[in-house]
């Protein structure tokens, strides 16, 4: 039996640009944790890391990375969506309306489907190697842009409900038999 393991990242500083922010103080304790959580689970296998270019996503697998002796990939497609900004709706509305019809956007922002489009050829190629090699692979992102995997690419029922029960950090895990 291998896994698929999604994780979230850890909690981050809010200072930076979104592609810089770090983990804080309660995000570095949690990655320690999660990253033992992991190996534990893992114990013995081989695995594939790939994570979010984002600074808070590295800084959530590298301790697991180093246990293993597994390099990080890191992938633009495990990047969060661009949700964009809008005057009349709070960033939580419009991660709603998102999720509810996945044509939506705001300016500046993506919709889930263009986001899909923009994800799918890296996405299918990294599930198709895991399909057919020997090893767990583990996957570091954000929030939405698990929910989308999930949903698009690996066909689960992955709704707004789903997408607010995420915690920072979180662990998803998915078991492939032949």
């Amino acid at each position: 039996m291998k896994k698929i393991t999604f994780i979230r990242h850890g909690k981050a500083a809010m200072e930076g640009s979104d592609r810089e922010r770090v983990l804080d103080t309660d995000g570095i304790i949690q990655a320690t944790s999660l990253c033992k959580k992991i190996k534990d689970q893992l114990e013995g296998g081989k695995v594939r890391i790939i994570s979010s270019p984002f600074k808070r996503a590295l800084q959530t697998i590298e301790k697991l990375s180093l246990d293993f002796g597994a390099n990080i990939e890191k992938s633009d497609a495990l990047e969060e969506i661009n949700i964009g900004k809008d005057q009349k709706l709070s960033k939580h509305q419009i991660i709603e309306k998102m999720w509810s019809d996945k044509h939506f956007k705001v300016e500046n922002g993506s919709s889930q489907s263009e986001h899909v489009e923009k994800i799918k050829k890296d996405i299918n190629e990294i599930l198709e190697d895991f399909y057919k090699s020997d090893y767990n692979l583990i996957l570091v992102s954000h929030g939405n842009s698990i929910g989308i995997i999930l949903k698009y690419f690996l066909n689960t029922n992955f709704t707004f409900n789903d997408w607010k029960k995420i915690s920072m950090p979180d662990i998803y895990c998915l078991e492939f038999d032949e």
